[in-house]
């Protein structure tokens, strides 16, 4: 049930959901509970209670505004990319930094996803976040110069690589995200037919290839 608020009191339910994230992070799903996300938050217990009916629409809010944030960072990002006219490369290397969100963000993303495996309630605001998540990887790879994408697999290959990255970081290269998203995007194209685009998008393409892409 979505609640109107005044300012005050919007800012404690923004901090309930910020509390949540961290929580989440470093506990799990299993240690989002009202007492650890009020004690967090610096707010009294019954403040879950007043903004939501329970505390598993507290945790659902708290993963949809990570992504809300996430993609809105991401699109933003993708409209300056295309504003300026970057190359490939650079456009390509922007994105692969961006994608890398602080720990605890990422962390309780994953946690997300896991507690969706085991609890069926949790699982349709889920699908909310990877929807989201397939749009804006899909608009990361129109604007580094694809015309045809893998959205999917994409994000699958972002999730993967966090997940590896948060659990052992020493022996994740940090360079693996970004030939992994370009060769997945060429693979993509070359797939679909598009070889020349592919071949330039890969830097060894001429100009002929180039109009022939067009």
């Amino acid at each position: 049930m979505k609640r109107r608020h005044g300012d005050s009191a919007r800012q404690r339910r923004d901090a309930l959901v910020r509390a949540t994230i961290e929580v989440a992070a470093e506990k799990g799903m299993a240690g989002v509970t009202h007492r650890a996300v009020t004690e967090r938050a610096g707010l009294p217990l019954a403040t879950v209670g007043y903004f939501f009916d329970s505390i598993t629409d507290l945790a659902a809010e708290a993963l949809r505004t990570g992504v809300a944030e996430d993609v809105a960072r991401l699109r933003t990002l993708a409209d300056e990319l295309a504003a300026t006219e970057s190359g490939t490369d650079a456009m390509a290397e922007a994105f692969a930094a961006a994608l890398m969100s602080p720990p605890t963000d990422s962390l309780a993303f994953l946690e997300g996803l896991l507690h969706a495996a085991r609890e069926p309630q949790f699982r349709p605001v889920v699908a909310e976040a990877l929807t989201a998540g397939r749009a804006v990887s899909d608009r990361a790879a129109s604007v580094a110069g694809a015309t045809r994408t893998d959205p999917d697999s994409l994000l699958a290959l972002v999730h993967g690589y966090l997940l590896h990255a948060l659990a052992a970081p020493d022996l994740v290269d940090h360079d693996a995200l970004l030939r992994g998203l370009r060769a997945l995007v060429i693979g993509t194209l070359v797939e679909s037919g598009e070889v020349a685009l592919a071949l330039r998008l890969a830097g060894r393409g001429s100009a002929d290839d180039a109009y022939l892409a067009t």
